[in-house]
C-alpha cells in the first residue's frame, strides 16, 4: 500500500452551504423574504396592539356593537335600563335590551345602515 495516493475528500468539491452565502448569492429572493417577513411581523403587532372596542354608548353604531364582548354588552344594556327612565320593576332585563338591539342591529344590516345605525336606534327601529 501506498501512502501517497490521496483519497479524494467527497466533501471537498461540493460547496457548502450557509445562509450567509444564500444570502450573498441570491441578494434579490433574499430581500423579497424578509420583505414578506416584515410584512407579517407588522400584521401580528397590529393585531395584538389594534384598537380596542372601547365602552359601549348610546352613539355606538350597529358595526360597533358586533364587535362589544359580552360584558362590555350586558354593562351597557344595565346602564340603558337605568338611564332611559324605565322602572326596575317594569323594566326588561338587560338580556331583553340585548336581544332587542341585536334585533334591531340586524335589521340595520339588512338594510345597510349597520355603519350608522346606533344601539338607540337599533332598539326603536327608527334609522
Amino acid at each position: 500500500m501506498s501512502t501517497s495516493a490521496s483519497v479524494e475528500d467527497p466533501h471537498q468539491d461540493s460547496e457548502l452551504w450557509t445562509v450567509r452565502g444564500l444570502i450573498a448569492d441570491h441578494k434579490a429572493v433574499a430581500l423579497g423574504v424578509a420583505a414578506v417577513c416584515a410584512v407579517m411581523v407588522a400584521m401580528i403587532v397590529v393585531a395584538v396592539l389594534g384598537p380596542k372596542a372601547g365602552a359601549v354608548t348610546d352613539q355606538t353604531t350597529c358595526t360597533e356593537w358586533g364587535s362589544a364582548n359580552q360584558n362590555r354588552q350586558n354593562a351597557y344594556a344595565t346602564l340603558y335600563i337605568r338611564e332611559h327612565g324605565l322602572a326596575p320593576g317594569w323594566a326588561p332585563s338587560p338580556v331583553g335590551v340585548i336581544n332587542a338591539i341585536n334585533a334591531g342591529c340586524a335589521q340595520a344590516y339588512g338594510d345597510d345602515v349597520s355603519d350608522t345605525a346606533t344601539v338607540v336606534q337599533a332598539v326603536s327601529r327608527s334609522f
